[in-house]
């Protein structure tokens, strides 16, 4: 059975990355929440979708380019005066809970790496008991590398892991097609994948799963896409709308 993972803690719902939005995705019958980690300028690791706070907050800005301090000084939009949380302060939500965490790594505005970001991850999620809770996704096959490698410095493999997984956008399957994504995945490693779900059909999962390569999904945001999923069978998938999901499960 699909595992439903509540996008950005169901951003159609409450407002995306927030306390609100987690505190209220751990009471739904979920299996996780998909959230994204970045780091300000101090090393600090927060949790909100977008490299720029421009869109979410009353501020303007690069996470990377901020200091924790500065960052706390702007309030997201719809929240009722919440600030971004911490990795840590997200962890202490879901920690209780029987909701575990698929975690995306970002990026900066450039595309370039957070420096020691992977491990600052991985001993947060060690710390806090979390690691095998986790599923670690990331668009940029280099940060997956990153993270493994991070793990193996500390005597642990990604089989620690609930799961490890490349996000593959439509644009990749465009520009290298599914023989080069497959090629992309067996150089990495990398045996887990989620695809766009409208991406998602018969030809496809056979092709990966031939390969050996689990798929999951994201972006099943209705009714309609939640029941695909569960109809491909794929291993989990994000949705703004978890309670859709939920429906669609209870059939």
């Amino acid at each position: 059975m699909p595992l439903i993972a509540s996008h950005r803690g169901g951003s159609h719902l409450w407002p995306e990355n927030t306390r609100l939005a987690f505190s209220e995705t751990a009471k739904l019958d979920v299996d996780l929440v998909e959230f994204d980690v970045h780091q300000t300028r101090d090393s600090k690791l927060v949790v909100h979708h977008d490299a720029l706070i421009d869109r979410m907050t009353d501020g303007k800005g690069a996470i990377a380019d901020l200091s924790y301090d500065e960052l706390m000084r702007h309030i997201v939009i719809g929240s009722g005066g919440e600030t971004i949380p911490t990795l840590a302060e997200t962890i202490d939500i879901f920690g209780p809970s029987a909701v575990d965490l698929r975690l995306e790594i970002k990026t900066r505005v450039d595309g370039k790496p957070y420096e020691g970001m992977e491990s600052r991850i991985v001993d947060e999620l060690l710390a806090t008991d979390m690691l095998t809770r986790t599923m670690v996704t990331s668009f940029a096959l280099s940060r997956l590398e990153a993270f493994a490698a991070a793990l193996d410095e500390r005597g642990l493999n990604v089989g620690e892991l609930l799961g490890f997984i490349f996000l593959c956008s439509p644009q990749t399957v465009a520009q290298i097609g599914w023989r080069g994504v497959i090629a992309a995945l067996g150089k990495s490693g990398i045996r887990e994948i989620a695809l766009r779900a409208d991406l998602i059909d018969a030809a496809v999962l056979d092709l990966l799963r031939r390969d050996g390569v689990t798929v999951h999904g994201w972006a099943a945001h209705t009714s309609e896409a939640a029941k695909a999923m569960f109809r491909f069978g794929v291993a989990s998938f994000t949705t703004d709308r978890p309670d859709l999901a939920i429906a669609a499960k209870r059939g």
